[in-house]
């Protein structure tokens, strides 16, 4: 069952209020003051960052860089969850762009769990072997208890 999340309020890059209008769709509206595409939504829950990913979409590597820089600055080192409950298929770009984000976080010592996959994304993952580089689990619970038991709690 797909999960609908909240659209988000603020940008999760520069913090900046957002104001979306009702014909813009998820991961075609940007923010206004950064010009980040909206792709996803931030909050922090249990000393974790939880990006909930509103849309298959991502940017260029130019933005993963930036959604890398806001992870570092609310959390350093940078403990990610990202739920992709909103997500029901991917696409290269986006597979890309999780190996990209991947990386950056393990550079700064940090760690990034994906949860709550789609029996598609999650085959389309571990059919291209990427289950063996990404942690992927099945809820955001157990991505927090992931967290707790090899890092302990953290103020994010």
């Amino acid at each position: 069952m797909r999960v609908i999340k909240p659209w988000p309020t603020e940008c999760p890059i520069c913090g900046s209020p957002l104001a979306i209008g009702p014909l813009q769709l998820p991961g075609d509206a940007t923010c206004p003051k950064c010009a980040h595409v909206l792709w996803f939504s931030m909050r922090t829950s249990e000393g974790a960052l939880v990006a909930d990913v509103i849309t298959g979409k991502v940017a260029t590597n130019q933005d993963i860089q930036r959604v890398s820089a806001a992870f570092l600055s609310r959390s350093n080192p940078p403990r990610v969850i990202l739920n992709l409950s909103g997500v029901q298929l991917v696409s290269s770009s986006f597979i890309a762009g999780l190996i990209a984000l991947n990386r950056r976080m393990n550079d700064a010592q940090g760690k990034l769990v994906l949860c709550d996959l789609s029996p598609i994304v999650r085959e389309t993952l571990a059919g291209a072997k990427l289950d063996r580089i990404l942690t992927i689990l099945d809820t955001e619970s157990e991505a927090q208890a992931f967290f707790q038991s090899h890092f302990g709690q953290q103020e994010a």
